[in-house]
């Protein structure tokens, strides 16, 4: 699990860039620097030469925005709304969110077509990232009720260890993961769950009960399926592990939540700004298997 983390940071930090050292800015200061998770809404968070294509972006955002929505209507057979627009390279990252039929936070990039002024090309994304998206929003839905009670679960942990986690703020606009909570995300290949993939696209209102039933013919003991936790400390440093390996012992002992794979991080109490996440060094407990 730790290796998905480190993955996923490093090519945040890729796409984070990096920034001229001489008269920085404020806004190259705030990319910069570092946010409390708890104060965090997404100030600073960027792209590589992001800053090359704002002005062109804020200029032709709502058909940026538009453009993002068509992209997932058409592609994926779902609606969005739009919680940010980030300049990138040549384009933009549009952070969209479905919350009906099934909730979760992905990304659609729409690039400009170079040579060509105020003329931008069709949305696109990352390979795999918005089916990840759709299957952990499915895999809620037909388990509504225990994701209901993982919410109140890590609510209470948290407030027993004193530990913190992500703003809804910078959950919506900064975190395209997928499916999602204050401390957690669900991670998943879906490829191992083809049934229900191609059935929502068949048809997006199709039932929790007949979801359950997709998911379980596709992976009986839910091997497949990741819900990573993470909590943040209230200061700027790790904890001990002995507060981690206190967590896991609770989650192995509570009934009733999703199935499937839960790996737990405790990091420091800060967020890298540009990236929306931590710098990775943490506390962790893996193997957890609900």
């Amino acid at each position: 699990m730790k290796k998905i983390l480190i993955v996923l940071l490093g090519s945040l930090l890729i796409l984070g860039g990096c920034f001229q050292m001489n008269e920085k800015t404020e806004e190259e200061k705030e990319q910069e620097g570092t946010t409390p998770v708890q104060d965090y809404v997404g100030q600073g968070y960027s792209f590589v030469d992001g800053d090359k294509s704002a002005e062109r972006v804020k200029k032709q955002e709502e058909e940026i925005k538009q453009e993002a929505i068509n992209y997932m209507k058409t592609t994926y057979k779902t609606d969005v709304k739009v919680n940010n627009v980030v300049p990138a390279r040549n384009g933009a990252v549009v952070i969209v969110e479905s919350e009906a039929p099934i909730q979760f936070t992905t990304s659609v990039i729409v690039k400009f077509v170079l040579n060509k002024k105020d003329e931008i090309a069709s949305g696109t994304s990352n390979e795999g990232e918005v089916e990840q998206a759709i299957v952990g929003g499915l895999y809620a839905k037909a388990y509504e009720k225990e994701f209901h009670h993982l919410d109140e679960f890590a609510e209470q942990l948290a407030k027993k260890y004193d530990l913190e986690g992500y703003t809804e703020e910078a959950l919506d606009k900064v975190s395209p993961k997928g499916y999602q909570g204050k401390y957690y995300f669900v991670t998943v290949g879906y490829d191992d769950y083809l049934s229900a993939y191609n059935a929502y696209l068949g048809n997006p209102h199709i039932s929790a009960e007949e979801l359950r039933s997709l998911f379980t013919k596709d992976d009986p003991t839910s091997e497949n399926m990741t819900v990573v936790m993470n909590f943040f400390s209230k200061e700027d440093k790790l904890p001990k592990q002995k507060v981690v390996d206190n967590l896991a012992e609770e989650f192995q002992q509570e009934p009733n939540l999703p199935k499937g794979e839960y790996p737990i991080n405790l990091f420091k109490n800060f967020i890298v700004n540009r990236v929306g996440l931590p710098d990775g060094e943490n506390v962790s407990v893996d193997g957890i298997i609900k």
